[in-house]
């Protein structure tokens, strides 16, 4: 996949973000490639949304780096109205700096917690059947989110924070490092960390479960940053299921 990285804001440096992409990219290529079978080619650019000219070069998905203020020509949207005219039907996705800041991670590690999302599952349509949570008998549909139930734990690439993940164990899926996440730390399959949290699907109805960690702040300043890309499409499945 050929994955660019805008940043749409002033707030962070040029040499800072390129600093994060080449940490991302090893991460992608050193850990999370193998683990998921994936490879991608990360390229970083700046953009300023006042402008209509799209971005140069191929692309199979775009990520923004913005904040999700209103701001018409910084926030988010600025930054639909732009991916919309130039670059329609090309997977996308953004990182969120305010609530970044809102939850207490690094916009670092929020990046990185993104891109891998977006590598996993570029549609952000995929589920795993698994069983049920308490309170759900038989089976549901997990969204496969790779970095939802290990978020809040980190590490570092040449000093730049990173988000865990998960790995094809935790879905119950063959292949892969047999662990269930990355930091090899404690969670079961289909599980949570405590300050992970996961979406799921049962009986045409959306269900979300967070580790005891996390506060009703982070987790509606968690829930702004995705997309509701993700949770449109998801629906016209529900719809369909029902």
């Amino acid at each position: 996949m050929r994955l660019t990285i805008a940043n749409i804001t002033k707030s962070i440096s040029s040499s800072d973000f390129l600093a994060a992409i080449r940490a991302i990219r090893r991460q992608v290529n050193d850990d999370f490639g193998p683990e998921w079978s994936v490879t991608a080619t990360l390229r970083a650019t700046a953009l300023n949304l006042t402008s209509k000219a799209p971005v140069d070069g191929s692309h199979d998905a775009i990520l923004y780096v913005g904040d999700a203020s209103q701001d018409p020509t910084t926030g988010v949207e600025g930054a639909l109205g732009y991916h919309s005219e130039n670059h329609r039907n090309i997977p996308y996705g953004f990182v969120y700096l305010d609530i970044c800041a809102e939850y207490g991670d690094t916009w670092t590690s929020c990046l990185s917690h993104e891109v891998l999302e977006l590598l996993a599952d570029p549609t952000a349509a995929l589920t795993v059947t698994g069983p049920g949570p308490k309170g759900h008998k038989g089976h549901v549909y997990y969204d496969l989110e790779v970095c939802d139930p290990t978020q809040g734990d980190s590490y570092k690439i040449d000093g730049v924070e990173l988000s865990n993940f998960v790995g094809r164990h935790y879905f119950g899926l063959s292949g892969g490092s047999g662990h269930t996440n990355f930091l090899q730390l404690p969670l079961h399959p289909f599980g949570v960390r405590p300050g992970g949290y996961f979406q799921y699907e049962a009986g045409g109805k959306v269900f979300q479960v967070k580790g005891d960690k996390v506060t009703d702040k982070q987790f509606a300043a968690r829930a702004k940053m995705k997309l509701a890309r993700r949770n449109t499409r998801r629906a016209r499945r529900l719809e369909s299921d029902t």
